[in-house]
């Protein structure tokens, strides 16, 4: 089993190619009678109902765990710190068998100090959370077309795409959030309580923040210039106007309805800068709830269901690619000739480079006794055959009460 972050190698271990597209290529590449293609049709349909069945528990332990702390429950939420680190340590557990990775606090800095696609930054009130977990799965470089100049001007922009986020956050409780003024005005309510699990998709690098749901806008220096600008044209245009008349004169000589004009002329510029900023904070909330609106893919229980079922089709993919490159190739291999040819292969069809799981996929052939390993490292399977034999017995022996 491999660490979240793998420091020897930087690509990713998540194989963005579908299950069954990976089935259906695996049997063509090697020719073989329509009798050996329904016999490893059938050796798949197998490890998927074995895999699905050990994965179920995993799931149903999940829930069980994260029940009491889940913020969609109707009964009042009563959990203590123990539950959260025994389903965060669970919780990792999964997303390790996901392929999934940790986002790194250099990736956090970066997305803070930088924008992608929209036109916004935002600050996240880190110390409000007791705990933040976030993680990422798959990357991509994408060509984004990106509007300038009030849509006047076009560029293009390679961006830097996580295909699936994930975030866990736990606010600090009510107390804290009280005994500081400050705080107050940001406290959540009861809807905060609990161990808050989200999941988006195709969330841009540098725009990460706007997954938060504490932040608030932070405008660029050219929205301040749009705001600003009429105020500061307005107080010039105001005091080469009435600049000679008030200074000009003693205080005496200055009648009441001159200073009049002069202060509803002010506060007539100070109410459009006012409105002209909340308009654009407005503006950059309807963008992230536009944005978050499509990207949000399931809240809380449901995401267990959801990494889970991810978590599981990688398992497969993995042990399907291994089991058919052992059994089908001419000459036997070693775990490292293992993890080229598919690494390889993986690129040649799909052209994905990733860092394949060999380890990983050699022990679950372990574990179903399918795999052998000689003394020179050299790998062998049972055969198609005898393999089906020996899932079958697993897959009856499941469950055995009666003695």
């Amino acid at each position: 089993m491999t660490d979240l972050i793998n420091a020897t190698d930087p690509r990713q271990q998540f194989i963005p190619v579908s299950k069954n597209l990976i089935k259906t290529k695996l049997l063509e590449n090697w020719k073989m009678t329509s009798s050996s293609h329904e016999k490893y049709t059938n050796l798949f349909k197998m490890l998927e109902v074995i895999w699905h069945h050990d994965m179920h528990d995993d799931l149903e332990t999940l829930k069980s765990t994260y029940e009491s702390m889940n913020p969609d429950n109707f009964q009042e939420i009563d959990y203590v710190e123990s539950d959260v680190d025994l389903i965060l340590e669970k919780f990792n557990q999964t997303m390790v068998d996901g392929n999934w990775s940790e986002i790194s606090q250099e990736e956090i800095d970066e997305a803070l100090e930088g924008e992608d696609i929209l036109p916004i930054s935002l600050d996240v009130r880190f110390d409000e959370f007791k705990n933040l977990k976030l993680y990422k799965l798959g990357e991509t470089n994408k060509s984004v077309e990106i509007k300038k100049m009030y849509g006047l001007k076009t560029e293009y922009k390679s961006v830097k795409i996580f295909d699936y986020v994930l975030t866990i956050l736990e606010f600090k409780n009510r107390d804290w959030f009280m005994e500081d003024r400050k705080r107050r005005k940001n406290y959540i309510g009861d809807e905060a309580d609990g161990l808050h699990i989200r999941l988006f998709k195709d969330v841009p690098h540098l725009d990460l923040e706007v997954i938060f749901p504490n932040t608030s806008p932070s405008m660029r220096t050219i929205e301040k210039i749009k705001i600003g600008a009429p105020l500061i044209g307005g107080l010039v245009s105001l005091g080469m106007k009435y600049g000679p008349v008030l200074f000009g004169n003693s205080s005496g000589d200055t009648s009441l309805s001159l200073l009049g004009g002069l202060l509803t002329a002010l506060g007539t510029y100070v109410f459009k800068t006012y409105t002209s900023y909340q308009k654009t904070r407005e503006k950059f909330r309807s963008a992230v709830a536009k944005d978050m609106y499509f990207k949000g893919l399931a809240n809380n229980e449901s995401v267990l269901t959801y990494i889970v079922d991810m978590a599981e089709t990688q398992e497969i993919k993995e042990a399907i690619c291994a089991y058919m490159f052992i059994s089908e190739s001419e000459i036997k291999m070693t775990e490292h000739e293992l993890d080229e040819s598919i690494e390889n292969w993986l690129k040649d069809n799909f052209s994905v480079d990733i860092d394949f799981e060999v380890d990983d996929a050699l022990a679950k052939l372990e574990k179903m006794n399918l795999l052998e390993v000689a003394s020179d490292g050299k790998l062998s399977v049972l055969g198609v055959e005898k393999a089906l034999i020996v899932l079958d017995d697993y897959w009856d022996n499941l469950y055995d009460f009666v003695e």
